[in-house]
């Protein structure tokens, strides 16, 4: 966010309302453009992280529902793009400086507060944790699509599956594998590879929607997880999928068409599978899928 334009949107979790009000009153004798928003309890911050109003976390350890570093770490689960600032008093330094090493991305001390160290630790939080964010997110993109990688995609569906789970909300996984790749490569060239595998994941980018989870998990396969996706929707998506995959192909005129073998792993919360479980149930599938496809191929009913 820009931090010299943009009001700062302070979630402010503390249960001391002296606490609390000493914060409210440094940051409105201070230069800082900030909305706070204050509340006394872990429990109270899951609406306002999961509608995305919060950019920087204030967070005291000593909360009815949570002590030493236990809050932080819920949070840190929640909201891993969200920068957080311990407030801590003398007794509880240790407890500040584990929190830094664990990822919070500065520590305040009650006793020493002052305007301008405080706007100074909340305005360099956010700059700080942006930096760090966008380094990570190279990490964990596949350069050649864009997309996500492997390492990116399990990061993000562990996390978004926790959510699900806790919130009673469906999902559904797809693991797809590019058919013909290979003769892709051999007849028009690896160049020729690399633009297909382009064209899968602008196709996969296009059908799915911004809180999607998408990723070339490797080679020639592509995975997503269709975040709030109800298993009986899915067919839509597919077809969504299919006609961009359709288009893509028309631009790249080769003669082997574009296709995915898609495999689907509906996710119940209520058995809560495991992101690992989705993914073996999804290449059952997608080998199934596979199977049929080089089938009607070999036996000239494809295309």
């Amino acid at each position: 966010m820009n931090t010299t334009d943009s009001a700062i949107r302070l979630l402010l979790v503390v249960s001391d309302d002296a606490d609390a009000l000493e914060v409210q009153e440094l940051i409105s004798t201070s230069t800082a453009n900030c909305e706070i928003t204050r509340v006394r309890e872990i429990r109270d911050c899951s609406r306002l992280l999961d509608d995305k109003l919060v950019d920087v976390i204030l967070l005291d350890p000593s909360l009815p529902d949570s002590r030493g570093l236990e809050g932080f770490h819920r949070l840190r689960a929640q909201a891993p793009d969200v920068p957080i600032v311990i407030l801590t008093g003398d007794a509880d330094v240790e407890i500040g400086e584990h929190a830094v090493r664990s990822g919070a991305q500065d520590y305040l001390i009650k006793r020493h507060l002052e305007a301008n160290l405080f706007v100074h630790a909340i305005r360099f939080a956010v700059l700080r944790h942006a930096f760090r964010s966008d380094i990570e997110e190279l990490a964990l993109r596949d350069a050649l699509t864009g997309l996500y990688n492997r390492r990116g995609f399990r990061l993000l569906a562990d996390q978004s599956l926790r959510l699900a789970r806790r919130n009673g909300r469906d999902s559904v996984l797809l693991l797809a594998d590019m058919n013909d790749l290979k003769e892709i490569n051999d007849t028009h060239g690896h160049a020729q590879g690399d633009l297909a595998l382009q064209a899968v994941g602008r196709s996969f980018h296009s059908a799915l929607r911004d809180s999607d989870i998408i990723a070339r998990f490797g080679g020639d396969e592509f995975v997503a997880l269709a975040v709030e996706a109800h298993p009986p929707g899915i067919d839509s998506l597919l077809s969504r999928l299919h006609n961009q995959l359709a288009a893509e192909d028309g631009k790249l005129e080769m003669c082997i068409p574009l296709s995915l073998s898609i495999g689907i792993a509906p996710f119940d919360p209520k058995a809560a599978p495991s992101l690992n479980d989705l993914i073996v149930v999804a290449d059952r599938d997608m080998y199934e899928k596979k199977r049929e496809y080089r089938k009607a191929r070999d036996g000239g009913t494809f295309g």
